[in-house]
């Protein structure tokens, strides 16, 4: 590693776990080791001189908690029967739940603070025209709504409806067919939310973050 100039700190010696980078999968993943094993020895280090503060940041991220409720991708063919397999959108939306309770479980416990600061409820709109596209969409609403995950989940072609989710996307947009859904999703402050994991460990024995450190060589 390089040392940052004008500095004379130590890192850990011989730690057990390095993660390179304080975005919010290191940030989590810290948190989450040392909560399962206190006696481990982490090291952060961060090449930047702030934390959290690239990918993860919200200047940076768009914050989208990726769940199925508005990434088409995750459903992109149909059966030959016409229905639309729904298996990975099912398993994205459990895997980010579990990201959601382990991050309500750390502020439960007084370690980031108030939910609210960093996480809020969001409408998730797919939106799509022409024929093809409608069809696509409310095949794939009504594979969805049969599972718990995406109940609240509706659907319309009710241009009027779009308009008042989504008024720049009809704002001047002429006649034809067109469809969309909406349902409740997540959006989440990775930046701050990384810098408040990073902080708590931070605090703990055996732990240490330190910005301004690149990685050079493993």
């Amino acid at each position: 590693m390089q040392t940052p100039p004008d500095r004379d700190v130590r890192l850990l010696e011989a730690p057990d776990i390095v993660l390179v980078g304080s975005g919010i999968m290191s940030a989590t993943l810290g948190v989450m080791l040392k909560r399962l094993d206190p006696r481990l020895r982490i090291q952060v280090v961060e090449a930047t001189k702030d934390l959290a503060s690239e990918a993860s940041d919200g200047w940076n991220n768009a914050g989208t908690g990726h769940a199925g409720l508005c990434e088409m991708s995750y459903t992109p063919s149909r059966d030959p029967d016409g229905r639309v397999p729904i298996g990975r959108a099912l398993r994205i939306f459990e895997q980010f739940e579990q990201s959601k309770q382990f991050w309500g479980s750390v502020s439960v416990d007084g370690m980031v603070g108030a939910p609210s600061d960093f996480i809020h409820v969001v409408p998730h709109v797919c939106f799509v025209k022409g024929s093809e596209n409608v069809d696509f969409l409310r095949a794939r609403h009504a594979a969805m709504a049969q599972h718990h995950f995406f109940g609240g989940m509706t659907f319309t072609t009710d241009s009027s409806t779009i308009h008042q989710r989504a008024p720049l996307v009809m704002e001047g947009r002429g006649p034809g067919p067109v469809a969309a859904t909406t349902g409740d999703g997540t959006e989440v402050d990775y930046g701050l939310l990384a810098r408040r994991l990073c902080g708590w460990l931070a605090d703990q024995e055996q732990c240490d973050v330190a910005a301004g450190w690149k990685v050079t060589q493993l």
